[in-house]
């Protein structure tokens, strides 16, 4: 982004605050799904399991004998468990379970279609704003808005996963047989005959268990972190919301879709919430670039005398590591230039932004009130004030950080 152009242009939704908005959902959007990929190994295991038991496709297990007694005790016993505990039957979880694996597989591939939009414009200008593109690409992220919302219902239900498990492991434990006493006679020979069949046939039935089940061990430590495992998935899920309707709103206007006099609000938003973070992770990449070859240089110097480099080596790698501290500097020089165009107007934006969300609280609660909008949607729309609220004072932080550097 260029430092020569006014702050008012910079902050208009162009080429470069589109892309800007696509880098921030590259990032959010990684974030979500390296979240996600945990939930769903998780969700995996669980299929197992049931597929083991019967209830997710064709069983492992033989339809007859003691291999099929021994599900059926298990499932029986679980069923009842996890119905007690959830108010869902086994089967039900089962479906819920491969429902969750498939729809979150297809969730995948719509991530890294939003990923990509940011690389369609990173080599592009002003005059490249090609409607269609910009159509295609409003497409793309409200797909991925309501994909988001539909994996709401299956985020609230994962935690409870943990039920399912607990009936499983219980219903993994062969009940102990006590012996019987000793008695005289035939009478007593046939009861200890007997006897000795339950007992094999208990351990047959948890050797069986063991092998059939023997991910349940490893299932069970994962669902102890399933929660907050849920937790952060949600809380990614949040901010990539956020970022997919400041970038749809984007589009909007560039597309003529929405009143040009909402730029300044949404200037507002997206410079607190994607450009100026993102201007201060690419500063502190430069600034770390930069301590990082000027080491290399220092260590060069240290093994050219120690190690006996040739100086030859030695001033290959010189000349590499300097052109790379000057590049790093250059942009250091660059970035702090354009982070000087933000302190200026910093608070202003900040203190204006503040307000507007404030007066954006005040109207949603009192549009609740009079029964504009209903109450779950109220929640929702207050919910999402109160994440830019606090990324408001995230970046006022940013900016009294910089500062107090500068100065």
């Amino acid at each position: 982004m260029s430092t020569s152009l006014p702050v008012e242009r910079m902050l208009a939704p162009s080429v470069e605050t589109i892309t800007a908005a696509g880098d921030a959902l590259r990032d959010a959007a990684g974030d979500v799904s390296a979240a996600g990929r945990t939930i769903l190994e998780t969700c995996r295991k669980v299929s197992g399991v049931m597929k083991a038991l019967g209830l997710d496709g064709p069983s492992e297990a033989s339809s007859f004998g003691t291999v099929s007694i021994a599900i059926k005790a298990v499932v029986t016993s679980a069923s009842k468990y996890v119905d007690a505990k959830t108010g869902v039957s086994l089967r039900e979880w089962a479906d819920f379970v491969g429902t969750a694996r498939t729809r979150f597989d297809d969730y995948l591939s719509q991530l890294d279609k939003v990923s990509a939009i940011a690389t369609r414009y990173e080599a592009a200008d002003d005059g490249a704003l090609d409607p269609e593109h910009l159509r295609s690409d409003r497409r793309i992220i409200e797909d991925a808005q309501f994909q988001t919302k539909m994996w709401r219902p299956i985020m609230s239900r994962l935690p409870q996963l943990s039920h399912l498990v607990d009936a499983i492991v219980a219903s993994k434990k062969t009940p102990r047989t006590e012996p019987a006493d000793e008695k005289p006679g035939w009478r007593g020979q046939l009861t200890a005959v007997i006897e000795r069949v339950k007992g094999r046939v208990a351990n047959e039935h948890a050797e069986i268990l063991r092998s059939l089940l023997g991910p349940v061990t490893d299932l069970r430590h994962r669902i102890t972190t399933l929660h907050r495992d849920v937790e952060k998935m949600s809380e990614c899920m949040f901010e990539f919301e956020d970022l997919l309707e400041l970038q749809r709103t984007q589009l909007q206007i560039l597309l003529g879709e929405i009143d040009r006099r909402q730029i300044e609000v949404l200037s507002q938003r997206i410079t607190i919430a994607v450009l100026f973070p993102r201007l201060k992770k690419r500063l502190g990449e430069s600034r770390q670039r930069a301590d990082q070859y000027q080491a290399f240089l220092q260590k060069l110097d240290t093994a050219r005398a120690n190690a006996g480099l040739s100086e030859k080596v030695y001033s290959s790698l010189a000349a590499e590591y300097k052109a790379e501290c000057d590049a790093a500097a250059a942009s250091v020089r660059s970035l702090e230039a354009e982070l000087t165009g933000w302190r200026s107007r910093g608070r202003d934006l900040l203190n204006a932004n503040q307000k507007w969300l404030e007066q954006e609280r005040e109207a949603v609660t009192a549009r609740e009130t009079v029964g504009q909008i209903p109450a779950d949607r109220a929640r929702e729309q207050l919910a999402g004030i109160a994440r830019e609220l606090r990324r408001t004072e995230a970046a006022r932080g940013l900016v009294t950080e910089e500062l107090a550097r500068a100065s």
